[in-house]
């Protein structure tokens, strides 16, 4: 199935400053999911039949450049799990987008320790040494 992307106007939510939300909606098998990108806008400055804002809005490129990008970050992670033949959700989706994981090795994460401890070696102190318990269980 295909996944969309839109940025969209929340008509029913007003904020305390009388906008209303931006909302990312992503649509995959049916199913929609929300996410607010972080802005308002005046309804008066919003087209709601084209989901853009109008020649009069105020922040009219800076707006657009935002949604630009926010969906650009969609639709290329759309097309990387696609390309991999990954199955995904629209909540699984969002996740792979704002929270993306970094792939270290083993000795990254050493590396990246020992550092730390260089730069504060009081932090040895706060971490009790690890003790480790018997594998098999105790016999009375």
């Amino acid at each position: 199935m295909s996944t969309t992307v839109n940025v969209i106007c929340h008509k029913s939510k007003v904020l305390k400053n009388n906008e209303n939300p931006l909302m990312i909606c992503v649509c995959k098998d049916r199913k929609r999911k929300y996410l607010s990108l972080g802005l308002s806008v005046n309804p008066a400055y919003w087209d709601f039949t084209k989901n853009k804002p109008k020649y009069n809005c105020p922040n009219k490129e800076q707006l657009e450049k935002l949604i630009a990008e926010k969906l650009k970050a969609y639709t290329n992670t759309i097309v990387e799990l696609k390309a991999m033949d990954k199955e995904f959700t629209a909540s699984t989706l969002i996740e792979k987008v704002h929270k993306p994981t970094k792939l270290k090795t083993v000795n990254d994460v050493f590396l990246e320790y020992i550092q730390r401890l260089i730069v504060e070696p009081w932090q040895l102190l706060l971490f009790p040494k690890i003790q480790y318990c018997e594998l098999r269980p105790k016999t009375m």
